[in-house]
């Protein structure tokens, strides 16, 4: 694996222990601001961090299935139809069955 790819899974892990796992552990309180910059702004950071990293890997494959599948994505998420799951479930799924589908077509 490349080594960018161990630092984004070692970030995830990290974050995710902080946000979820030490406080249930560890009977302390964060100071208010801090409490809230964890449950809001860190969590949202590693999300768009996590979805560039896989947008940028699939762009290399094929951009215009990538944007499509993102359009989806970001239309189901706006549009608050299924959850979270349904909106990725349905990016993935174009995503999908468009590169299986139109491989020849949309392959740049």
């Amino acid at each position: 694996m490349h080594e960018g790819i161990f630092t984004a899974i070692a970030a995830l892990f990290f974050t995710s222990l902080l946000v979820r796992v030490l406080p249930v552990i560890f009977n302390f309180q964060f100071p208010e601001t801090l409490t809230k910059w964890m449950e809001t702004t860190l969590p949202l950071a590693v999300f768009l961090n996590f979805m560039a990293y896989i947008f940028l890997q699939e762009m290399q494959i094929s951009i215009l299935a990538t944007l499509i599948s993102l359009g989806i994505t970001t239309l189901l998420a706006y549009l608050n139809r299924g959850g979270l799951f349904m909106g990725v479930m349905g990016g993935c799924m174009s995503y999908y069955l468009l590169i299986s589908a139109f491989a020849p077509i949309i392959t740049d």
